[in-house]
C-alpha cells in the first residue's frame, strides 16, 4: 500500500472515495470533487483497491494536477470490502470536521453541494448527517430518473424501515471515532454507517438533487437480480441485530416486519426468514411478532 500526502493545512471536509476498476467513470466523479467551490479548505481522500485498468492512472493525472486537495491510497491488492476500506482507513485518515462520501463511479453534479450542506450542518447543532436528492443513471436498462424526496428531517425510526441516502449525497459529522467490531463484516456498509450516526442526533434530507448514482454491469448491487438483493438486504438486517444495542428492541422488529411484509412470497428467501424467526423466538420476543 502506496500513501500520498497533501499540502492541505485545515480541511474542514474530508472527501472520501472508494474506487476499483472505473476508468469510465473516475474523471467524472474526480472532477465533482475538484469543481466544489467553497469557503473553507477541504481535502480529497481516495482509496484506490488495485485497479487492474487505468484508474490508478487517471487518479495519479488528478494528484499531479491539485497535490494541495489529494491523498490518496494505491493498494497492490484488492481488499474488496468498501466498508472495511472506509473504516479501516480512509476515516482514520481523515481530518475534517464534516466528511463527504462518494464512490468512484458515482459523482457530483452541483459545485456548490458541499457548501450547502456544511452551511445546514453549522447552523443545526442537532444534526449530524445531511442528505439530497440523486438522479439514478441505469447504463443496464438504458433509463434515467430523478430520485428526490420531499424536504424533511429523519431519525433513527425512520432509517430502520428505509435507507433515505444515497452514499454520493451525505455529508456528515465526523464523531464515530470506534466502529462495533462485526461492522465491517456487513455486506451493505452505508446504511449501517447512518444509523450509527442517528443514535447521536438527527439526519436531513435536503430537497435538492445534487449528484448521479449510477447503475452498470460492473456494480456490486446493480449486478445483482431482485431476489439476489433481497438475500444480501435480508443478511444486512441480520447482521443489525448484534451492533445496535440501544435501539435493539427496534431493530428486531423492523427486521421480522420487513422481511414478512416483502419478503415471504419469494420462495427462494422463505427459508432465510425461517430461520431469523427462529433465532428471534430464541431471544424472548415472540410479542413482536404479533
Amino acid at each position: 500500500m502506496q500513501l500520498k500526502n497533501s499540502l492541505m493545512n485545515n480541511p474542514l471536509v474530508s472527501i472520501c472515495c472508494v474506487t476499483y476498476n472505473h476508468e469510465n467513470y473516475i474523471r467524472q466523479c474526480l472532477d465533482g470533487f475538484v469543481m466544489q467551490q467553497t469557503t473553507f479548505e477541504y481535502e480529497i481522500l481516495v482509496h484506490e483497491d488495485a485497479s487492474t485498468d487505468s484508474t490508478a492512472k487517471i487518479l495519479r493525472e488528478y494528484e499531479a494536477k491539485y497535490p494541495h486537495l489529494f491523498r490518496c491510497v494505491y493498494q497492490t491488492v484488492n481488499q474488496f470490502k468498501i466498508q472495511n476500506t472506509l473504516t479501516n482507513i480512509l476515516f482514520p485518515m481523515a481530518r475534517g470536521k464534516y466528511i463527504a462520501l462518494c464512490e468512484g463511479d458515482d459523482y457530483w453534479t452541483d459545485p456548490l453541494k458541499l457548501q450547502k450542506q456544511v452551511d445546514f450542518l453549522k447552523k443545526n447543532k442537532d444534526i449530524v448527517i445531511c442528505g439530497h436528492g440523486a438522479r439514478i443513471l441505469d447504463t443496464i436498462r438504458n433509463t434515467e430518473f430523478l430520485e428526490v424526496n420531499r424536504e424533511r428531517y429523519i431519525y433513527f425510526e425512520d432509517m430502520i424501515k428505509k435507507n433515505w441516502f444515497f452514499t454520493s449525497s451525505v455529508v456528515f459529522r465526523n464523531i464515530i471515532k470506534k466502529f462495533p467490531i462485526n461492522f465491517h463484516k456487513l455486506p451493505q456498509g452505508d446504511w449501517p454507517l447512518y444509523l450509527l450516526l442517528l443514535e447521536k442526533g438527527g439526519g436531513y434530507f435536503m430537497n435538492e438533487n445534487m449528484s448521479v448514482y449510477r447503475c452498470h454491469d460492473k456494480g456490486v448491487w446493480s449486478t445483482l437480480n431482485e431476489i439476489e438483493a433481497h438475500k444480501k438486504i435480508i443478511f444486512t438486517y441480520r447482521k443489525f441485530l448484534g451492533i445496535f444495542d440501544k435501539h435493539s428492541s427496534e431493530i428486531k422488529y423492523f427486521t421480522v416486519k420487513y422481511k414478512l411484509k416483502y419478503h415471504l412470497f419469494f420462495k427462494e428467501l422463505s427459508i432465510y426468514i425461517f430461520y431469523d424467526i427462529i433465532e428471534l423466538y430464541k431471544m424472548g420476543i415472540k410479542k413482536l411478532l404479533k
